[in-house]
Formats: structure tokens, C-alpha cells, sequence
């Protein structure tokens, strides 16, 4: 009888172990650059895309474990590392988050997807939170992409396709004189032939807050922004909506429809709700 016993706490002690290896195996980590497929949040459709040197404000919050605790980009992730999540932006970047508040200001990597409501722009670890002095309340914050480091780590990606120059031949050739029969070896000598292997870059975040200004930001609703008056103005009516001209740089529209400003961000949050119930689907809170 005691053998049996035995031998099922050996059955029971091996199904556990199974499990562990199982788990541990799922949380493996395989760091990739990825743009990704465009995805449903709570609310709203995400639309990822490669940007370099993008500015934006929003609100922030603290960010909870992925269930498979692997990020977008395929790195464990950390409650203490100096991560974050984004919705559209390449993964990974670089950004400084700027909290509005309080004018602390760190830089982090963002690795990962979020949040999933369109009036939440950005989501940090605990750690990057403490930093930053973030509460349970979100928090409005601003953005900067550091636009050398995201291109380096866009540029360091092994899958991306590389494009053959051919300004020498890929064998090797024999050339002979004709003078004195004498050879020459001409191309790639033999160890050329070998390419080391590329690995992507992810630059370690450091813990350093530095100090900037604070503010007490307004919020508003942005519904878009369009290329014509007339199709800004129609969803203008609609909505109960102001239109302003915007002196943006390359690729960015010039009509912008938006509601506010707002003082606090449960008044923003009841306008955004009522911005998508006219047909802004595309609405979100930007801090200014």
C-alpha cells in the first residue's frame, strides 16, 4: 500500500513539474521589432504604423501584467522595468513621458500594446508610475519620441529586408596576368562569406527622473482631423464641435474638429462618450 502512495505522489509531483516546464516555456523571451495588425480595443479600432519623432499628449495609466507576461514585442515584462504600452507606435521605441502635474519626467522603451480605451493614451509599468508620482488616477502626461534611438532600433531589426548591393562579385575570382601567368584572388575571401548574426538592439532604459515645468492642463476631445472644411464642418454640426486650422508639419491635415476645453478628466470622459455616440469613432483626450 505504501508503495502506491508512493508512486502516485511521484505521478502527482511529475504533473506538477510538467506544469511549471509548461509555463516557464511560455515565458520565454524572444525580443522582435513589430508595427503589428490593426486591433480592437474596448471602444475603438487601432491602427499601428511606423512614426518617428511623434509628440502627443493624453492621459496615463498604470499598467497590469500581460497574462502571458510577454510583451507585444516579445519581452518578459516587469512591474520595476522602465516600460510602457502603446497603442499605435512601433514597438519597441524610445519616449520621454513628461508627467503634466507635477513636471517629473523619465524615459522609457515601449514594448507592449495599450491601453485598450481610446481615452487612455499610454500605459507605464508600476515602477515608471513611482517616477513619475502617478496616483490610481490617470494622469496627464505628454510624449516625445526619441526619434534616433526608435529609428536605430527600427534599423538593428534582423528580419528586415536588406537590400544586395553588388559592388563586388559574391564568389570569389581568379584573375591571371598576362604578363607573367601570375593569379590573383579577387571578391569575397572565404571567411566573407560568413555573416554575423544581427541581434535587436534594446537600449536599458536608466531609473533618472528629471524635473521640468508643471501645468494645470485643460482637456479636450479631438474627433479628427480633415483634409477638406466641408467634411470637417459636417462632423463639426454634428457633434456640437469647434473647427480650428492647424500649421502642422508634413502629413498632418489642416482641419481639426474637437470639443472643449474640459478642467477634469471625468468631464472629458462624459464628452468623449457623447463624441462617439455622433459618429466620432475615432475620438480621444488630449491634454493641453
Amino acid at each position: 500500500m505504501k508503495s502506491v502512495k508512493a508512486f502516485v505522489s511521484f505521478i502527482a509531483s511529475g504533473v506538477g513539474l510538467a506544469g511549471c516546464h509548461h509555463q516557464e516555456a511560455a515565458r520565454q523571451a524572444s525580443p522582435h521589432y513589430v508595427v503589428g495588425q490593426a486591433w480592437q480595443g474596448s471602444e475603438t479600432w487601432f491602427y499601428p504604423a511606423e512614426r518617428f519623432g511623434v509628440t502627443e499628449t493624453g492621459l496615463a495609466i498604470i499598467q497590469t501584467a500581460p497574462k502571458s507576461g510577454v510583451t507585444a514585442d516579445g519581452e518578459l515584462w516587469s512591474p520595476q522595468a522602465m516600460t510602457g504600452a502603446h497603442q499605435t507606435l512601433q514597438l519597441p521605441s524610445i519616449v520621454s513621458v513628461h508627467n503634466l502635474a507635477n513636471g517629473r519626467i523619465v524615459k522609457i522603451r515601449l514594448n507592449d500594446r495599450g491601453p485598450v480605451s481610446a481615452g487612455r493614451m499610454l500605459a507605464v509599468t508600476p515602477r515608471v508610475a513611482a517616477l513619475l508620482g502617478m496616483g490610481d488616477a490617470p494622469t496627464p502626461v505628454e510624449i516625445i519620441e526619441d526619434e534616433t534611438l526608435s529609428r536605430q532600433i527600427a534599423e538593428s531589426n534582423p528580419d528586415a529586408p536588406k537590400l544586395d548591393i553588388a559592388a563586388a562579385p559574391r564568389e570569389a575570382i581568379v584573375a591571371q596576368s598576362l604578363n607573367d601567368g601570375s593569379t590573383h584572388t579577387l571578391g569575397m575571401k572565404a571567411e566573407d562569406t560568413q555573416t554575423s548574426a544581427r541581434t535587436l538592439l534594446l537600449p536599458e532604459m536608466p531609473q533618472t527622473v528629471m524635473q521640468g515645468v508643471a501645468q494645470a492642463p485643460l482637456y479636450r476631445i479631438e474627433l479628427g482631423s480633415f483634409a477638406g472644411h466641408a467634411a470637417a464642418a459636417r462632423v463639426a454640426a454634428q457633434c456640437g464641435a469647434e473647427i480650428t486650422q492647424q500649421d502642422g508639419g508634413a502629413g498632418t491635415l489642416p482641419w481639426l474638429v474637437s470639443l472643449g476645453p474640459f478642467t477634469t478628466v471625468a468631464e472629458a470622459d462624459r464628452a468623449l462618450a457623447q463624441a462617439r455616440q455622433c459618429g466620432g469613432t475615432g475620438a480621444h483626450i488630449v491634454a493641453k
